[in-house]
């Protein structure tokens, strides 16, 4: 949202803003150093190590100014500043001022005349307002000294810090102009692609652009995808965008390390690679590396603050801007969850948000779901891929992370505090021997996939394992460190990973859980007891709710709207802005419909579990069939009579003294019996308690956030545990 609608918000009574803060993301310009034009320029950039490509980067962070475009651009303020390419929500956040004004390889140099002055920030000299230097500016002027220390054939003999027109060199540049990705559907980003290319243009006094002007669905296939799923050698800069997880800046080695470059630096061949601009820095390596491998908080600081300033002397990207993040949502809705940097829109408020019936709405069209009980999420972006091996925005996890479930997940106020999510409890331990980290998991007993398909072990392993050595898997930097899995029983495994890492479980909370039953190529057993993916599913053409395969045990479900396969799981949830059957690839105007997975009341189902498992309906316990236990939070509460947050062999006890009874008695006196009786479970003999220890067994050892402690003095801002 624009700074300037704040007030329009802040003063309608129907809506709430949230708090200003910070993001997990960042925006900027990324190079592609496999990229022929700058060796056309006279200048190689060897995946960001040669000299004279330092020189080049560095003149174009110098024509822009950050502070100025944020506060002057269509941010109109509501963002920071970037020096380094993570976001200052993040911690570690940036490399002191003192570190940065000594990454310019010029400072107090005389070139052809010019003394290039001493930073005060990052690859900045002075204020230049709107956002870029301008001609005769101080970075003007050292953005053009760059270039000529670049040995590039530039030259400027008249001193007005515009490259001469005679320079030799200018030939091979106009004859190989820029090829610049602009995305055209975020202002931010497209007013920073035309400022900047209208700025370095001035600097050369001639074009030095091709300009594409597109958005995400245009250039995904552009930028995104290389050898062997697309060209390389197609563009030279982007202004990229990331949404980050928090709370650590263990980003930066899918992103830029070199082994993440698919195979340009040694790595192995990725079409769609994360590290898709090919920064390939080996002291830089070394550095996230040894902060990916170790458990200790200030050893982690430590090697990434150093980390961040061997970036910054490559000038690896031009980091440019955080926004700064403050979002509406209608008063009218219960439930909604402010995420440390991602505010309201987000997983948890999907889950938890619900009619607020304690109000009434100023004006009647603000009514949570304008009347019915639908959630409306509209996103900026379509999608082009769904599929959990290929999604790369932002807007397609969004809608895959409420299909399909993970086995951890991260607090939404401190992410660093893992929740077991599909499992009761995990236990970690380190190898004496080797070092290795152990997580070992006993997964919960109510978990179904949507179609009906107990989940188990085998698909947590088949997943994790696959998504680790599936070429291009977009999920590979969260498993990469992933070294085995063991099953030890259909509810237990272990998961065994490289060395120790305080970013172990925040990877794997990011790793979308899928059904082996769907996935698994036949008669394969790669892994022992699993096998590997079908090849033909994890490619970039398959598309699952074409295929019927959209399914997974999240809290909401694909199932058709259209007459000729109404109500069928996994298909027929997506429209065209036409109206028509859509697939995964939604161009704007389009949408998709998920309906809340709980099947229990389904004609014929006798699988009380065949819904979410942390399910939410004030109604258990009454009615008939299998329809009695719709809401897992509400069995799971029943059945931890003694309130502690577990479900324990305590709770056990407490309800096997009352098995049998048909009435108070000395083992089962009146307030354990009627707390006890649930007659809808079992309607043939409504008095007698019977079904109840079964229902309670099938939660043992069960917690709603373990291993965190159910306080908000343990989980910032949690709604303490209440019977």
């Amino acid at each position: 949202m624009a700074k300037a609608q704040f007030a329009s918000y802040d003063n309608n009574p129907d809506f709430v803003l949230s708090p200003g803060q910070g993001q997990y993301g960042m925006f900027g310009i990324d190079f592609n150093y496999a990229s022929s034009t700058w060796r056309a320029w006279g200048c190689d950039f060897q995946h960001g190590v040669s000299a004279c490509g330092i020189e080049i980067r560095e003149a174009f962070a110098h024509m822009i100014d950050r502070q100025s475009f944020v506060n002057d651009g269509p941010l109109s303020g509501a963002g920071q500043a970037l020096a380094d390419p993570s976001p200052p929500a993040k911690d570690p956040s940036a490399t002191p001022l003192s570190a940065q004004v000594v990454w310019d390889t010029l400072t107090n140099q005389n070139v052809s005349g010019i003394v290039h002055p001493a930073d005060v920030s990052a690859f900045h000299i002075a204020p230049s307002p709107g956002g870029f230097a301008q001609p005769g500016s101080p970075d003007f002027c050292a953005a053009r000294s760059h270039l000529i220390a670049a040995n590039i054939g530039l030259k400027d003999d008249n001193r007005d810090c515009i490259i001469d027109t005679t320079s030799p060199g200018l030939v091979n540049i106009r004859n190989n102009p820029i090829r610049f990705m602009v995305r055209s559907d975020d202002p931010n980003r497209y007013a920073l692609g035309i400022g900047f290319s209208s700025a370095v243009n001035q600097l050369f006094g001639t074009s030095v652009f091709t300009l594409t002007v597109a958005n995400i669905a245009q250039l995904a296939p552009i930028v995104f995808a290389s050898s062997p799923d697309g060209a390389t050698d197609d563009w030279d800069l982007y202004t990229f965008g990331w949404s980050l997880p928090g709370p650590f800046p263990d980003h930066l080695r899918a992103l830029y390390g070199s082994v993440f470059a698919s195979d340009q630096c040694g790595g192995r061949t990725n079409g769609e690679t994360l590290n898709y601009g090919f920064l390939c820095i080996p002291s830089f390596d070394s550095l996230i590396d040894a902060a990916s491998q170790t458990p200790d908080i200030a050893t982690f600081k430590t090697n990434t603050l150093s980390a961040f300033n061997e970036f910054g002397k490559h000038a690896g990207n031009i980091p440019i801007f955080a926004r700064g993040i403050r979002v509406a949502a209608l008063r009218s809705i219960a439930g909604v969850v402010n995420a440390r940097g991602a505010s309201y829109p987000n997983s948890w408020t999907l889950l938890n948000a619900r009619n607020d019936t304690s109000y009434t709405p100023a004006n009647p069209l603000y009514k949570f779901g304008g009347g019915s009980n639908i959630i409306r999420w509209g996103q900026r972006q379509g999608t082009s891929q769904l599929n959990p091996f290929k999604a790369e925005t932002v807007w397609e996890f969004n809608v895959l992370g409420e299909v399909y479930d993970t086995l951890f997940a991260a607090s939404p106020i401190q992410p660093a505090n893992i929740i077991c999510w599909m499992c009761d409890n995990y236990t970690p331990s380190v190898d004496p021997q080797t070092g290795n980290s152990h997580f070992l998991v006993e997964l919960r007993q109510n978990l179904r996939w949507q179609d009906g398909v107990a989940l188990n072990a085998s698909d947590i392993k088949f997943t994790l394992l696959n998504m680790r050595d599936v070429p291009s898997a977009s999920i590979f930097p969260n498993v990469q460190q992933v070294l085995a899995v063991k099953i030890l029983k259909s509810s237990l495994l272990d998961i065994t990973m490289q060395g120790q890492s305080i970013s172990h479980l925040v990877n794997l909370a990011g790793v979308p859980i899928i059904p082996r039953h769907l996935w698994e190529l036949a008669g394969d057993l790669t892994y022992g007891d699993v096998g590997k993916a079908d090849p033909a599913k994890t490619n970039t053409s398959y598309d699952m709710i074409a295929a019927g395969t959209f399914v997974g045990s999240g809290p909401y479900v694909c199932r058709s709207v259209f007459s000729v396969d109404l109500g069928k799981v996994g298909t027929g949830c997506s429209r065209n802005a036409d109206g028509s059957r859509g697939g995964q690839s939604l161009a704007p105007g389009g949408g998709i419909l998920l309906n809340a997975f709980d099947f229990t009341s389904k004609a014929g189902n006798t699988d009380p579990f065949l819904q979410y498992f942390r399910s939410y309906n004030p109604s258990w316990g009454t009615g008939t069939g299998t329809a009695a236990q719709s809401g897992q939070f509400q069995e799971f509460s029943w059945a931890d009579q003694n309130d502690d947050g577990e479900v324990t062999i305590t709770d056990a006890v407490a309800v096997g003294a009352c098995w049998h009874a048909t009435a108070p008695t000395i083992q089962c006196p009146s307030s354990a019996y009627n707390y006890w009786l649930r007659p809808s479970l079992h309607p043939a003999s409504p008095t007698e308690i019977s079904t109840e220890t079964v229902v309670l067994q099938s939660h043992i050892d069960e917690g709603w956030v373990l291993p965190q402690p159910w306080t908000n003095i343990a989980l910032e801002n949690i709604v303490p545990f209440t019977p």
